[in-house]
């Protein structure tokens, strides 16, 4: 169970530090998916620094479990918003599954982080 849950901790981690650094550093419009939305460009850093900060957290779970809780309780709000935003503009296919999928696993990590004790 500490060898899965390390993996899925360390690949969200890894996919949200490239995901929020590539929301911080796009340049013009519709370079990144909170833009191509509709976002404006203060939304998507704030998006950016919210993906950064959670993805960092992940990646500190082996070391510190309750930082890492912490970070997935947070990134579980931010993906069941964006799956919320996306239903609500009727979206379908990836768009709409893939927070949704994401909000789940994040769920699943802020749980059973404290529940293994690892760390």
């Amino acid at each position: 169970m500490h060898i899965a849950l390390t993996a899925v901790t360390a690949l969200y981690g890894g996919v949200f530090v490239v995901s929020g650094t590539g929301q911080l550093t796009g340049r013009g419009p519709l370079r990144t998916p909170a833009a191509a939305c509709g976002f404006s460009p203060a939304a998507c850093q704030g998006i950016g620094v919210l993906e950064l900060l959670g993805g960092a957290g992940l990646l500190t779970a082996s070391y510190l479990t309750v930082a890492g809780a912490v970070a997935a309780a947070g990134l579980f709000l931010l993906t069941a918003a964006a799956f919320l935003y996306h239903d609500g503009q009727e979206d379908r296919g990836p768009r709409l599954w893939a927070p949704a999928v994401t909000a789940a696993v994040m769920l699943c990590v802020a749980v059973a982080l404290p529940l293994t004790g690892v760390g």
